[in-house]
């Protein structure tokens, strides 16, 4: 009977190593295509705005360029926060690899300042995207009706 509940145990522990496995992949690729996302929407709404100034609006009215000037800067530093949240998340794997040795030893636990970081940077970077293109609306709006 013990032997049985042994084997049970194992068993239910191998489910959750897999299952825990699985979740690992799905939050890596949902981090990948976050990454992804944020970059392609902040490159190619700098284009976007380069090219409707060169042909939509060649001469913008002037009392609006401080919004182009600042969706600019957001976009910016929209992908400069994903860039450092890069090399945040590697920092994280990194720290990560030690925290799990020291789990293995039994050495005390300690929380990974790289994964917080990764995490604030993702959020920041998203916030950024979103008041540049509120800004850039801004821009377009009102250089189209006047």
């Amino acid at each position: 009977m013990e032997e049985a509940v042994d084997n049970f145990e194992q068993k239910k522990y191998q489910l959750y190593i897999d299952e825990r496995k699985l979740l690992i992949q799905a939050e890596q690729e949902g981090a990948r295509t976050f990454d992804k996302a944020i970059l392609t929407f902040a490159s190619g709404s700098f284009g976007v705005s380069i090219a409707f100034i060169k042909d939509v609006v060649p001469h913008p009215y002037v009392n609006t360029l401080w919004l182009l000037g600042t969706s600019w800067a957001l976009f910016s530093i929209c992908l400069i926060t994903i860039l450092f949240s890069f090399l945040a998340s590697q920092n994280a794997c990194k720290k990560n690899i030690d925290l799990a040795y020291q789990k293995i030893m039994n050495a005390k636990e300690a929380k990974n300042q790289w994964s917080t970081i990764t995490l604030i940077s993702n959020y920041f970077s998203l916030i950024f995207l979103t008041l540049a293109f509120i800004v850039s609306g801004c821009f377009v709006y009102w250089n189209l009706i006047h």
